[in-house]
């Protein structure tokens, strides 16, 4: 989808009458809004975030003329357009909308999912990654307890600085 969004700008993208600043708008609004719609429901894991950042890579040395035997690397893409990493946009919705979750009503359904334990064994193999699973390891590599992000989820600001901290980390992987 967002490959698609990407290449129905292309007249734009070879453009040299169209400055950078408004291509960089433009990816941002029409096609980096595609790439993340409803990013914040995705489970997360090395291979998605890879491809992520790869698909943003490959069309934002696009639209700044970066060949690849100019060897240049995500970070100064990052830095030279001012965009955050995808991934990082990507985390930032993910604890935007577990706050959300968390200050829901006990009786809400997606609270109800996200404590739920289900009983019983799984299948021989290597175990499905979930979405509760990487939220469950965002958690432990802030050093906070579930309580701990239920009472700071309950006051918004204080979640907003929490959220604002914990994704302020640059990831250039």
């Amino acid at each position: 989808m967002a490959s698609t969004a990407f290449y129905k700008l292309n007249n734009i993208w070879k453009s040299n009458r169209i400055m950078k600043d408004t291509k960089l708008k433009l990816f941002t609004s029409n096609v980096r809004s595609v790439l993340l719609c409803a990013s914040e429901t995705w489970r997360t894991n090395q291979r998605i975030e890879s491809k992520l950042r790869g698909f943003e890579g490959l069309r934002l040395r696009r639209i700044l003329g970066i060949r690849w035997e100019h060897r240049v690397t995500n970070k100064e893409i990052s830095e030279r357009t001012g965009i955050r990493p995808v991934v990082n946009e990507m985390k930032k919705r993910i604890c935007r909308w577990l706050g959300h979750v968390l200050r829901m009503s006990k009786s809400r359904h997606l609270l109800i999912a996200l404590t739920w334990n289900p009983q019983g064994a799984r299948k021989k193999g290597r175990p499905q990654g979930t979405w509760r699973r990487s939220v469950e390891s965002e958690r432990m590599e802030s050093g906070k307890t579930w309580n701990e992000l239920n009472s700071l989820a309950q006051d918004r600001c204080e979640w907003g600085k929490y959220v604002g901290a914990l994704c302020s980390q640059e990831d250039y992987g």
